[in-house]
């Protein structure tokens, strides 16, 4: 993933969970190790996630973690923190463990909170134990400076949604790192150059969430929402239950109205490729994720269907992919995202090229993370245990 290019007939040689070396194939030089044969095989680092809402109760998260192994995800960003979380990533992230590793934002700061100085600090130092402080809205500007101040004493990052009521040089000056949902970009050509320069120079990710917007639009019959990629793993009665709920608002409207509605919402989604397109090609850092938080989203095989969507901003292969490896990794500093010496042993493998088309992601045929590797088998079986009764 440094370069849009495969190398080939390489071996990738991994001690204590770290790649120490990387070379022309030689079948004889590994004679006392354990092999994992990738012949006719792509390797590429793991995906990651950036934009996940963690279930309410404990008893739905192993399944959400495992549905997004199966899917090569080996990373997730919370956007909707609990306190109750940290114990979550104590319990699900141990030293080899073979779940996607949390990165956690502290339960989000919103405009119904009025805090006091001392509430606000208590919380600041509270959040401290997280990976980012999540903000939905905002009471005012001069509670968002508050907030910001104790931010950058406590060396805090803040991620979420951007203010329509906070002027961009507060918010740009901020602790800011992250905008989801191409927030703030959407309005005038003017704001969008201006603003997407400023997002640039300031080295602030966007993680655009497509999903979200296009199955909220309505532009799916029932039978396309019931076929949509991972609903085996969600029971009959959930899916049964998503439907109705579907029907009744759709009658409820009334068809011509529905019509429009769904007119109206795809006209907004290609305005947002076009902004995507705009990013791209001014070399903005953009995370994937594909905000798998409404119904008919499955956890981790929304990633694939976020990188189609993205295909519609005509993005390359590997613009894609390096928002779910490299730049997931440059977010968090970390030292994954690339198949490097050096680097951690953070990959998949695949049958066919990414590069080239990028259903090859639909089949993973290896997972290696955290010290682990998880075969075709183990995957397979895995993913069968997941399937409701």
């Amino acid at each position: 993933m440094i370069t849009n290019e495969v190398i080939k007939n390489q071996d990738v040689v991994i001690k204590d969970g770290n790649i120490i070396s990387i070379s022309d194939t030689n079948d004889n030089r590994y004679s006392q190790m354990v092999i994992i044969d990738g012949s006719n095989k792509y390797i590429m680092p793991s995906l990651s996630d950036a934009h996940v809402h963690l279930p309410k109760n404990e008893s739905d998260l192993e399944k959400i973690l495992t549905l997004n192994l199966i899917n090569g995800v080996t990373k997730l960003r919370s956007m909707r923190g609990n306190w109750k979380h940290l114990e979550w990533r104590k319990k699900y992230n141990t030293k080899l463990s073979i779940y996607p590793k949390l990165y956690l934002s502290a339960p989000p700061v919103s405009r119904k909170f009025d805090f006091s100085s001392e509430q606000l600090a208590a919380y600041v130092k509270a959040a401290k134990a997280f990976d980012f402080i999540k903000i939905l809205s905002i009471k005012s500007e001069i509670a968002f400076k508050k907030l910001d101040s104790l931010c950058k004493i406590n060396n805090i990052k803040i991620g979420g949604h951007f203010l329509g009521n906070v002027s961009d040089d507060a918010l740009f000056n901020s602790n800011f790192t992250s905008f989801e949902h191409l927030g703030g970009l959407t309005g005038s050509l003017d704001l969008l150059e201006s603003r997407s320069q400023v997002i640039k120079d300031n080295t602030i990710f966007i993680c655009p969430t497509l999903s979200w917007y296009s199955v909220g639009s309505g532009r799916y019959s029932y039978q396309e929402l019931r076929n949509r990629v991972g609903m085996e793993y969600i029971s009959n009665s959930i899916v049964d239950g998503w439907i109705e709920k579907t029907k009744a608002y759709r009658e409820r409207i009334g068809l011509e109205a529905y019509q429009e509605e769904v007119a109206n919402e795809l006209k907004k989604l290609d305005y947002k490729y076009q902004i995507i397109k705009r990013l791209n090609d001014m070399d903005v850092n953009m995370l994937l994720g594909p905000d798998s938080s409404s119904k008919y989203m499955v956890a981790g095989f929304g990633v694939l269907d976020e990188m189609k969507l993205l295909k519609n901003a005509n993005l390359s292969n590997y613009d894609i992919l390096k928002m779910t490896t490299i730049n997931f990794a440059a977010f968090f500093n970390e030292n994954y995202g690339t198949i490097e010496e050096g680097k951690e042993a953070d990959f998949i493998l695949l049958n066919d090229n990414p590069l080239e088309n990028l259903e090859a992601l639909k089949s993973i045929q290896g997972v290696y993370f955290n010290n682990n590797y998880l075969d075709d088998k183990y995957l397979t079986e895995l993913s069968k245990s997941m399937i409701p009764n």
